[in-house]
């Protein structure tokens, strides 16, 4: 958690009643939350930009799964929309180009897509260190293009910037699998992040949303197979430049069938 210093401030009335318009008793708990929420959507540089990781080389890239009558990466494009996200990245594999004959640029929906292809797989982190040339701005959100959610993307940011830290993961309660990071946290930093080893119990997840600085683009190599879980992370976390952002509501993992069958019929 980064140091804070009291400040004393007088406000008219009127103004004050705006700040207090925007506590919504969850984010914003009280009128000093309220008044550093104001600034830093004032002070602060909106994030334009989003890296989806779709190089799963599945025969059918998963993004384009169907929910209802939609794409996953449809809608994903519309939840990203939503929180002025418009300049995306599409980091695919071989079957890149089934991707793009359906969303070509992206104009039609409102937003830029832009494709890095990866012939031959380079990890999480490759992927992204790949698209190092077509990241606007010093702050940007990466999603793996299997995911389906609802999570607050605005907020999730809000917090990144909050906490000052080089990436910051999306989290989530739920039973533990093996297939899924586990993480443990001392308030928001996170102090260990390990594989599951076990499909039992509650575990605090890595759900495959994050929200990083470009900084981190420093500690991925050129042109070589890299994860975020195995050989970043874990080198964040000994900087303590890692924290996490625990969220509910939606959340789901469509890469098996059951999770994706549970995901269409809740969505």
């Amino acid at each position: 958690m980064i140091k804070k210093s009291r400040l004393t401030i007088t406000l008219s009335q009127d103004l004050l009643k705006n700040v207090d318009a925007t506590i919504d008793e969850q984010l914003i708990r009280n009128r000093s939350q309220a008044i550093e929420h104001l600034l830093i959507q004032s002070l602060g540089k909106k994030v334009t930009t989003a890296v989806v990781l779709a190089g799963d080389n599945s025969a059918t890239p998963r993004c384009l799964k169907k929910i209802g009558d939609r794409h996953l990466l449809s809608v994903l494009i519309d939840h990203l929309k939503l929180h002025e996200i418009t300049n995306i990245i599409i980091c695919g594999g071989k079957h890149n180009n089934a991707i793009y004959d359906i969303f070509k640029d992206g104009a039609n929906l409102g937003v830029n897509l832009q494709y890095v292809q990866e012939l031959n797989p380079l990890g999480t982190a490759g992927a992204i260190k790949k698209a190092e040339n077509l990241i606007v701005g010093q702050t940007f959100l990466v999603i793996h293009g299997d995911v389906l959610t609802n999570l607050d993307l605005s907020s999730f940011i809000e917090f990144h910037k909050n906490e000052q830290t080089i990436a910051t993961v999306g989290v989530k309660p739920r039973h533990g699998e093996k297939k899924y990071g586990m993480l443990s946290l001392q308030g928001n930093k996170v102090v260990e992040f390990t594989k599951s080893s076990a499909n039992f119990g509650i575990s605090i997840i890595n759900t495959g949303l994050y929200v990083f600085e470009t900084k981190i683009l420093n500690f991925i190599p050129n042109n070589k197979p890299t994860n975020l879980e195995d050989d970043i992370f874990p080198l964040l976390v000994k900087n303590k430049e890692l924290t996490a952002f625990v969220f509910q509501g939606i959340w789901y993992d469509i890469s098996e069938e059951k999770d994706y069958e549970e995901a269409v019929d809740r969505w």
